[in-house]
C-alpha cells in the first residue's frame, strides 16, 4: 500500500525525478547511520517501513545544513527494542512512552518514532496510541512543511501538501489552528519560527485569531522548552525579521515582555556582515534587553543561562553605563581594555556598542574588530623569580603588590618598562 502511494504521488507530479537527490542524502554526515538503521530494521519483516520525516526533510528540501535525524517507523517501541539489542545497537530510551527511541551510531543520534496518533493532551505533553497508519501519523504533526516523509533514495510521501507549502512558502497548520495550539501550546513560538525563516506572506486571519486565543496556555509550558524554543529563532540568520512583523513582534513581546528594544535591530541591513556574523544569543539578548533598568538582571534570574553566557551578558551591563566611544575607537586604549579583560569580551563590547550607540562610526569600529582579532597581548616582563634575584624579594604579601604596582605602571605607560625604573617605582631605597 505504502509503495502504491509513492507510485501514485510521483505520476500526479508528471512522473518527477526524486525531490530530494541521492548525493545530497549521501553527503550527509548522517547519511551511513541511517542506512544502517534502515538495512536492520527492514530485515525484520516484509510489512517494516521506515521513512526520513519532519525537520530533516523539510531542511533537505530547502537546501539547509541537516542537524539530526528523525525516522518514523511502523514497528512498535518493543520491536525497536530488541532489533536493536540483537545487533548489538546502542540507544537510549528517554521518550519510549511516547514511542520514540534514540538511536546512537558513531556518536551521532537518530530519533525512531513509531507511528502514533495523539489520543489526549493537556497542552504540554499528550497520550499517544501507537498506529500503523502513515497519513494519520502525518496529521498528528504541527505543520504541513514537517509532515513530508523520505525513503533513503530521496522519493516523497507528502499527504497533506507540505512540499508546495514550503515551495511556496506558506506555513500553514496542519488541520484547525486552535487544535494544533491546544495540543501544545509551544506550537504558537514554533509557528513564529517557522514563519521567520521561510514565509513571505501575510498572516492567515484563522492563525491569528488561534494564536491569540491559545496565547495564555503558554504560561503552562515550562521556562526551559520557552526560551529553548525562542533560542531556536535567534539562532536563525534573519532572526531580526520576526521583530520588524508587527504581529509576530506583538506576541513575543507578550510572552517576553524584557525584550524592549527589539528597535536596536530595525537598521541591521546598514550594518556590515563582519559585525552580524559576530551575533550570537548571548549578543542578541544583549542588544534587546540591556538598558538601565533590572530589565536584563530579571531575564537572567527568570531563565537559565550557562555561566559563560551570564557573565557575557553581565559584563555588557556593566560596562553599558560606561561606554567611552572615544575608547573604543582608540587602538592602544582598546589594547589595555583586551589585556585587562579579555580580547573576546572587547569584541562582544564593540559588537554591542554597533546596535546601542547611535554615536558610533560602524566602518571605524568595523576596523577595531579586525585589529583585536589580530592582536598578541603584550606580555607583562617582570616575574616574582626577578624580583627576587634582583632586589631579594622573599615570597610574601609584599612581592605580589610589587608586582602589581609595577604591571599597574606598564599599563599606563603604554606597555613600556624600564628595568632602571623599578627602583623609583617602588620606591625602594
Amino acid at each position: 500500500m505504502f509503495n502504491k502511494i509513492i507510485t501514485s504521488i510521483s505520476a500526479i507530479k508528471n512522473n518527477r525525478k526524486p525531490e530530494i537527490s541521492i548525493k545530497s542524502l549521501g553527503d550527509l554526515k548522517y547519511f551511513n547511520g541511517a542506512k544502517n538503521i534502515f538495512s536492520i530494521l527492514k530485515n525484520y519483516n516484509k510489512k517494516t517501513k521506515l521513512m526520513l520525516v519532519g525537520g530533516c526533510v523539510r531542511k533537505l528540501l530547502s537546501g539547509e545544513e541537516i542537524d539530526d535525524i528523525d525516522i518514523a517507523v511502523n514497528l512498535n517501541p518493543e520491536e525497536i527494542k530488541n532489533i536493536l539489542i540483537e545487533n548489538k545497537i546502542k540507544f537510549l530510551e528517554t521518550g519510549i512512552s511516547h514511542g520514540t527511541i534514540t538511536v546512537i551510531i558513531d556518536k551521532l543520534k537518530f530519533e525512531l518514532t513509531t507511528l502514533r496518533k495523539d489520543t489526549s493532551t493537556d497542552g504540554r505533553h499528550a497520550d499517544v496510541e501507537f498506529i500503523s497508519d502513515w497519513e494519520i501519523d502525518a496529521k498528528r504533526r504541527d505543520f504541513t512543511i514537517n509532515a513530508i516523509y523520505s525513503n533513503l533514495k530521496g522519493e516523497i510521501y507528502d499527504p497533506l501538501g507540505g512540499q508546495k507549502d514550503l515551495e511556496n512558502k506558506v506555513v500553514k497548520f496542519i488541520g484547525d489552528p486552535n487544535e494544533r495550539i491546544r495540543e501544545d501550546y509551544l506550537r504558537i513560538l514554533r509557528y513564529f519560527r517557522f514563519y521567520t525563516q521561510y514565509s513571505n506572506h501575510q498572516h492567515d486571519v484563522e492563525i491569528v485569531q488561534a494564536i491569540k486565543k491559545g496565547l495564555n496556555g503558554v504560561r503552562k509550558i515550562s521556562k526551559e522548552r520557552i526560551f529553548d524554543e525562542f533560542s531556536k529563532i535567534l539562532n536563525l540568520k534573519n532572526f531580526y525579521e520576526l521583530f520588524n512583523d508587527e504581529f509576530s513582534c506583538s506576541i513575543i513581546l507578550v510572552i517576553f515582555p524584557q525584550l524592549k528594544h527589539y528597535d536596536r535591530f530595525r537598521t541591521i541591513k546598514n550594518i556590515p556582515n563582519k559585525i552580524i556574523n559576530k551575533l550570537d544569543i548571548s549578543l542578541i539578548l544583549s542588544i534587546l534587553l540591556i538598558d538601565n533598568s533590572d530589565n536584563c538582571e530579571f531575564f537572567l534570574y527568570k531563565f537559565k543561562f550557562s555561566n559563560r553566557d551570564k557573565n557575557r551578558i553581565l559584563f555588557l551591563l556593566n560596562r553599558y553605563k560606561k561606554i567611552n566611544i572615544k575608547e573604543l575607537l582608540d587602538e592602544q586604549k582598546l589594547v589595555k581594555l583586551a589585556y585587562l579583560e579579555n580580547t573576546e569580551k572587547i569584541i562582544d563590547l564593540l559588537v554591542f556598542s554597533t546596535f546601542v550607540s547611535e554615536e558610533i562610526d560602524v566602518s571605524i569600529l568595523e576596523k577595531r574588530i579586525s585589529f583585536l582579532e589580530k592582536l598578541k597581548l603584550p606580555v607583562f616582563p617582570i616575574t616574582a623569580d626577578y624580583l627576587k634575584v634582583k632586589y631579594n624579594f622573599s615570597e610574601s604579601k609584599e612581592l605580589g603588590f610589587a608586582l602589581k604596582k609595577l604591571e599597574q605602571s606598564w599599563i599606563d605607560n603604554d606597555f613600556i618598562i624600564n628595568k632602571n625604573d623599578i627602583k623609583a617605582i617602588l620606591k625602594l631605597s
